[in-house]
C-alpha cells in the first residue's frame, strides 16, 4: 500500500472493528463467567442446606434459609424428590409451578422475576429441587452498570494502543527527515534520508527521496563552486607571482622618485595574495582536507598568546582586557582555534575605536568552553546578524573593505569551529558594541 492516506483510512477502521469485537467478546465472558460464578455458588450452599436438613431436621434447614438470606442475599426454598415443599420458609404461593415442566415461556417469566431452579442431589444421593430468588444487589445485574465504564475502558486502551503505533510509524520518518535537514542546513552536506525512510513506498517515502534528491544537487553545486574557487585561486598564484618578479625587474631599471608607484602594486599584489590564501583556507576548512590532528593544548594560554600579537599588531596594549580560568586544556585543534581568534579579535580591535576596548571573557560551562569576544564599536544591524558568517558578507558602511577586511575572515572563524565540533554566533551588546560568542567542546 503506497499511500499514506489508504493506511491512515483502513487503520482507523480496522481499530474501529477490532475496539467493537474486543469490547462485545469482553462483555459475554464476563457476563458468562459471573453467572457461572454464581450458579456454582448457589449449588454449593443448597448441597449444604440439604445435608443439615437430612442430619438435623426441618427447624435447622428453616434456620439456615434465613441465614443465607441475610449473609448472601439469597431467598430460597427445597421441594423433596417429590416436588413437596420441606420447609414453609419462603415459600412462596405459586410454588406449584415449579413441579411443572420447564417451557420457554416459564423458563422467561422465572427469570424476570429473578427466580432460578436447580436440581441437586445430597451426600446421601437424595434428589431435591432447589428454588433461589437472587436479590438484585448480589446478581450480576447489579455490577451490569459498570459494565459501560470497562467497555470504554477497553475500547480507549486498544485505540490508544494502535493510535501510539500509527503515530510512532508516522512521526519516526519525519523526525529522521527532520534531523537529516538539520544536520544538512549546519553544512554536513553528506547527510541523506536513510532507507528506512525510502523503503516505505509512500508520501513520506517520496518526500525522502525529494530531499534525497535535492541534497545530491545542493552538495553538487557547492563542490563545482568550490572547484571553482580553487581553481581560480590556483591559477592566479602564477600571474600574480610573475607580476612580482617582473615589478622587481622593473625596480631596478627606476629611479628612486618612480618607486613608489611600484610599492603601491607590490601592495595590492600582495594584498591579492592575501586574499586568495584566505578563500583556500576557507575551502580546505569546508571540505574538511587536511585537517590537523587533534591534540591538547591549553586554551587559556592560547587565548592570551593571540591577544598578546593582536595588541602588539594594533600598538595597543591596554584595550584588551581579558578574564581567563586557570589550566584549562581542550582537546581539539590549536591552531585552527588560533586563527579563529585571530580573526575575530582583529576585526574587534579594528571597530572598537580609539577609546574604546575590546573585552575577552572565556568561561566553563556544562559542556563546553564559553569564549566571549566583545568591542565598543558601532555594532551591525540586527538583520545582518545572521550573515556575518558567510563568506564575502561585508556589512555597509561600518564594515567595507576600505577598513581592511575581505568578507571571509569570520567565514573562515566559523567553519574552523564547525570542524571541531563547536558552534559561533554574533549578537548585539546591549550597551553597544557587537560580541561574538564561541563555544568549544570540552
Amino acid at each position: 500500500m503506497r499511500s499514506l492516506y489508504w493506511k491512515i483510512f483502513v487503520f482507523f477502521w480496522v481499530t474501529l472493528i477490532i475496539t467493537m469485537a474486543a469490547v462485545v467478546t469482553l462483555t459475554g465472558t464476563i457476563i458468562e463467567n459471573r453467572q457461572h460464578l454464581e450458579s456454582h455458588q448457589i449449588i454449593e450452599l443448597a448441597m449444604e442446606l440439604t445435608d443439615a436438613y437430612e442430619q438435623e431436621g426441618r427447624k435447622k434447614l428453616a434456620n439456615e434459609l434465613r441465614k443465607i438470606e441475610e449473609q448472601h442475599g439469597i431467598k430460597a426454598f427445597i421441594l423433596d424428590q417429590y416436588n413437596r415443599p420441606i420447609s414453609r420458609v419462603n415459600l412462596p404461593k405459586d410454588w406449584l409451578k415449579f413441579t411443572e415442566p420447564l417451557t420457554p415461556k416459564r423458563f422467561i417469566e422465572r427469570t424476570n422475576r429473578g427466580l432460578r431452579a436447580y436440581q441437586i442431589s445430597s451426600s446421601s444421593g437424595t434428589r431435591y429441587t432447589f428454588v433461589a430468588y437472587v436479590f438484585r444487589k448480589r446478581a450480576y445485574q447489579y455490577w451490569f452498570p459498570h459494565l459501560p465504564a470497562l467497555q470504554l475502558i477497553t475500547a480507549l486502551i486498544i485505540v490508544a494502543s494502535f493510535t501510539a503505533f500509527v503515530t510512532w510509524r508516522i512521526t519516526n520518518p519525519i523526525n529522521r527527515l527532520r534531523r537529516a535537514t538539520n544536520a544538512f542546513a549546519r553544512g554536513q552536506f553528506d547527510t541523506r534520508v536513510d532507507e528506512k525512510v525510502i523503503c516505505r513506498k509512500d508520501e513520506i517515502s517520496q518526500l525522502g527521496q525529494s530531499f534525497n534528491n535535492m541534497a545530491e544537487r545542493i552538495a553538487m553545486l557547492l563542490n563545482n563552486q568550490q572547484r571553482l574557487f580553487r581553481d581560480i585561486s590556483h591559477e592566479l598564484r602564477t600571474p600574480l607571482a610573475r607580476q612580482q618578479i617582473a615589478l622587481e625587474l622593473l625596480a631596478r631599471k627606476l629611479s628612486k622618485k618612480d618607486q613608489a608607484g611600484i610599492e603601491r602594486i607590490e601592495r595590492e599584489i600582495g594584498r591579492m595574495n592575501e586574499l586568495i590564501d584566505h578563500v583556500l583556507t576557507l575551502l580546505r576548512l569546508e571540505q574538511g582536507d587536511g585537517s590537523p590532528a587533534s591534540s591538547q593544548y591549553d586554551i587559556g594560554e592560547l587565548i592570551s598568546d593571540v591577544a598578546h600579537d593582536a595588541s602588539f599588531e594594533a600598538q595597543a596594549d591596554d584595550k584588551i582586557k581579558l578574564v581567563l580560568p586557570t589550566a584549562c586544556y581542550l582537546t581539539g585543534q590549536p591552531g585552527l582555534t588560533s586563527r579563529a581568534l585571530e580573526n575575530i579579535i582583529r576585526n574587534a580591535l579594528r571597530y572598537t575605536g580609539d577609546k574604546g576596548k575590546v573585552y575577552i571573557n572565556a568561561s566553563l560551562g556544562k559542556e563546553c568552553l564559553n569564549i566571549s569576544i566583545a568591542d565598543d564599536g558601532p555594532g551591525v544591524p540586527e538583520e545582518t546578524l545572521k550573515h556575518l558568517f558567510e563568506p564575502f558578507y561585508r556589512v555597509e558602511e561600518s564594515r567595507n573593505q576600505q577598513a581592511g577586511g575581505y568578507g571571509i575572515g569570520m567565514a573562515i572563524a566559523e567553519q574552523a569551529m564547525r570542524s571541531q565540533g563547536g558552534s559561533i554566533h554574533a549578537v548585539n551588546r546591549p550597551t553597544g558594541g557587537l560580541e561574538v560568542i564561541i563555544c568549544l567542546p570540552l
